[in-house]
């Protein structure tokens, strides 16, 4: 056997020659930033400097990176840098109260507007009875009345004179209309006595009365615009009375809050209404409502003039208010649902009738970030189809709008707000999964349309000096941080080999810094019992096993069933056809690493390779594939040569659910030469790796896992230096081995061995003891050997 196929412990080993000079990390300068995601973080430095609506971003890469708290972090620290937004709020619509009108009020005055707004509306109450209530207005008043009275008094003798003239006197009835009757000798003539006159004294009379009936219209419809007359000048002097109440106020909130030509129109349509409502103010018993109930007030009906309700069209709906300085809000939307984003209006049943008002509007995240960030977790916004094309609408017509979703409601109500919207300044942030981008790439076009950055986190960082000069940093920081015990020199080296280690891979580090953080947790309660002042090599170790010993029931009943013999293996023996090839099981929250029997019987036939679980369909596409490969070697291995004509058939033994992958296609293509050509294969030697159909070996995944599976298995049948397994050559940089396998390696009682084509495999596993080549290459014997058995097939067919 080739001793260079053969890996010794200096080839297993993880060494950090670049790590700096230190005690304990407590000499470590701290880092706050994150670690090795130079990519992502360029993208969006990028992402944030693109000021057009089509840049917002999407933030990819594996749950755990530390991609979100750093997002957050880096957009806050950004947003301060950026101008204050404005501020934004819903009043009354005094043309149409189903519309509330939107204003926008400088940065922080929308809270001092409502409050001024209040203050004025409150102290009417006691201006308007007062100002009205006093001599000059009662002398005013008065004034105009006698003045209109004497014209209607003017008018009245009129019709009593031409009454008098006409030998008639005037009454009137329950209307107020003139009633003309005719008198005879001065008094009033009855019924009796004007039968009795003559046809041409009775037409007399009623000509008469005609004539006064015409005139009593005239008079009446004069009267009338006398009436009118005096209660517009009746109304002018309230009016003007009222604005001299009203007006200097009302110029004060212009000068102070109308920054834009918006709210001094709702000013100026505020004062027109108070004027027009300033009866409202007389009732004392409304100024009590006014500051202690929570009014409503119907949309389906006008309100009840001047009750309690009625002055909640004065009220302001403040709808986001920022800070002064304090730069561009940064809002992350942890529960994206369609009213969270983009708010609601809420409905009260009082009394069978549903009821609302712009004071029960709710904001939404999208209304809280406008003019800033707001961060949204991808899945869970898609959850809700309405809420991402709602989102996609807002962003296409750059407002945000307040309707809510009948999906949303209980009980729908007949008439609802349509509050005006709002303008939209805001860049979106998704925060995702690479499969959920590459989902809404091919099937969005919106999202490509809008969602221009794509910034995405590896879950694995270069193992690099700069690298672990910022995660020794990090953890000085988070212990700082957590008032936890630092760790020594050993103590990081054995972390940083368990970081590699979550990597599978020498040359690179995990980038799920939460899974380091779990072992500085537990090592700093280690380090604590014992009273010690640091936090050692022995603390990590043995918290990594306590973590790792808390997710391993499945494993250890796995290996149960190896000491009690349910799986039936042999490790002492050389066979024909069998092979120990290895698995790995991912159960979610343990990974272990599992031997299989894989064998292959060959008998005369043209059937070729068949693959049993695949017949019996418990074979996944990639195996299938796999094993279709090894036909493919095959038959150009010995095809070339002659026809081939055997039967083989594959299987892995005691298997009950269904097997994927082809890292087992190197072990089965091994067991198929051994079964054709009759030269057995060591089984205290496993092997893992898939073939191409030229008979390279190519890399897998998992494969720390499936060493120490064997490993294990091994240990229960006692290590005595024969036992090992056989990897692609391709997969040394992915060797970070548990301290127990290396100290085994270490001390020849457990080998590893490297493999770079079938030949390999076959100089390390197949045993040729008692079998004489005669100085024949090893792969040009095991060809003889194959076609002399497949020419004995041939002649039996």
């Amino acid at each position: 056997m080739s001793n260079h196929l053969k890996l010794n412990i200096e080839d297993l080993q993880l060494e950090f020659h670049e790590l700096s000079q230190f005690e304990t990390t407590k000499d470590i300068h701290p880092y706050k930033n994150i670690i090795g995601q130079k990519r992502a973080v360029e993208s969006i430095d990028l992402g944030l400097l693109m000021d057009k609506k089509e840049y917002n971003l999407y933030i990819s890469g594996p749950n755990g990176t530390g991609k979100t708290s750093y997002i957050i972090d880096k957009i806050e620290e950004y947003a301060k840098t950026l101008s204050d937004p404005c501020d934004w709020c819903y009043v009354y619509n005094f043309r149409d109260s189903n519309k509330p009108l939107a204003l926008s009020l400088p940065t922080g005055t929308a809270p001092k507007f409502k409050e001024a707004l209040n203050k004025f509306i409150n102290e009417l109450f006691k201006k308007v009875p007062s100002s009205f209530d006093n001599r000059s207005y009662e002398n005013e008043k008065r004034k105009i009345v006698e003045k209109y009275e004497t014209l209607l008094l003017e008018l009245s003798n009129i019709i009593h004179e031409e009454s008098a003239k006409r030998n008639f006197t005037v009454k009137h009835d329950e209307n107020r209309n003139f009633i003309f009757i005719p008198l005879s000798n001065g008094k009033k003539m009855d019924i009796d006595y004007y039968n009795e006159l003559s046809p041409q004294d009775k037409s007399a009379i009623n000509t008469a009365s005609n004539e006064l009936k015409m005139l009593s219209f005239e008079i009446l419809k004069e009267m009338s615009n006398l009436n009118k007359q005096m209660l517009e000048e009746l109304k002018n002097l309230d009016n003007k009375i009222s604005k001299s109440i009203i007006s200097e106020q009302i110029e004060s909130l212009k000068n102070i809050y109308g920054s834009t030509p918006k709210v001094i129109n709702y000013l100026n349509m505020l004062e027109l209404d108070i004027i027009q409502n300033i009866n409202a103010f007389f009732d004392e018993a409304d100024e009590e409502s006014l500051q202690n109930e929570n009014n409503k007030t119907s949309n389906n009906e006008e309100p009840l003039k001047f009750s309690k309700h009625f002055f909640k069209r004065y009220d302001v709906k403040i709808i986001v208010s920022n800070k002064k300085d304090a730069g561009a809000p940064v809002v992350y939307e942890d529960l994206p649902s369609y009213n969270s984003i983009f708010g609601k209006i809420e409905y009260e049943n009082i009394e069978g009738n549903t009821i609302t008002d712009f004071s029960m509007i709710r904001p939404g995240s999208l209304h809280l970030a406008n003019g800033g960030f707001l961060l949204v977790n991808a899945e869970q916004l898609l959850a809700n189809p309405s809420s991402w094309n709602t989102l996609k609408r807002c962003l296409k017509l750059e407002r945000v709008f307040i309707q809510n979703s009948r999906n949303n409601m209980e009980l729908f109500p007949i008439i609802t707000l349509a509050p005006e919207s709002i303008p939209l300044k805001v860049k979106i942030i998704l925060i995702g999964s690479s499969s959920t981008y590459y989902l809404l790439s091919h099937h969005d076009y919106d999202f490509n349309k809008f969602f221009k950055i794509k910034a995405e986190f590896d879950n694995q960082i270069e193992n690099s000096k700069t690298t672990i000069e910022n995660i020794l940093g990090f953890i000085n920081n988070y212990i700082s941080e957590n008032n936890l015990i630092h760790i020594n020199r050993e103590g990081i080296k054995e972390l940083l080999k368990y970081s590699c280690r979550l990597s599978e891979n020498k040359n690179y580090f995990t980038a799920y810094m939460n899974k380091l953080l779990e072992v500085i947790d537990v090592s700093s309660i280690f380090a604590k019992n014992k009273n010690s002042n640091f936090v050692d090599e022995n603390d990590i170790k043995k918290s990594i096993h306590e973590l790792h010993g808390m997710h391993g029931l499945v494993k250890e009943k796995i290996l149960r069933m190896y000491r009690e013999g349910k799986y039936v293996i042999d490790l002492k023996n050389s066979k024909i056809g069998e092979i120990n090839g290895l698995s790995v099981m991912d159960f979610g929250d343990c990974t272990v690493g599992q031997q299989h029997k894989i064998t292959v019987t060959t008998f005369a036939g043209n059937s070729g390779v068949t693959n049993i679980e695949r017949e019996v369909e418990m074979s996944g596409s990639i195996h299938s594939k796999g094993v279709m490969i090894l036909s493919g070697f095959i038959g150009e291995f010995i095809g070339q040569n002659t026809f081939l004509s055997f039967n083989a058939k594959i299987v892995f033994e005691q298997l009950y659910s269904g097997i994927d992958g082809d890292s087992a296609s190197a072990a089965e293509l091994l067991a198929l030469i051994s079964s054709l050509s009759d030269i057995p294969i060591k089984q205290s030697i496993s092997i893992t790796g898939s073939v191409n159909q030229k008979g390279k070996i190519q890399p897998i995944g998992g494969v720390n896992d499936k060493i120490e599976g064997f490993f294990d298995i091994c240990k229960i049948y006692g290590l005595d230096g024969t036992y090992g397994v056989v990897i692609p050559s391709k997969n040394i940089n992915n060797l970070v081995l548990d301290h127990r396998v290396l100290d085994a390696v270490n001390k020849d009682l457990f080998h590893i061995y490297s493999a770079s084509t079938i030949e390999d495999c076959i100089e390390i596993l197949f045993d040729f003891t008692g079998i004489e080549m005669g100085g024949t290459p090893v792969i040009d014997f095991i060809k003889y050997r194959i076609l002399s058995k497949i020419g004995k097939y041939r002649c039996l067919l």
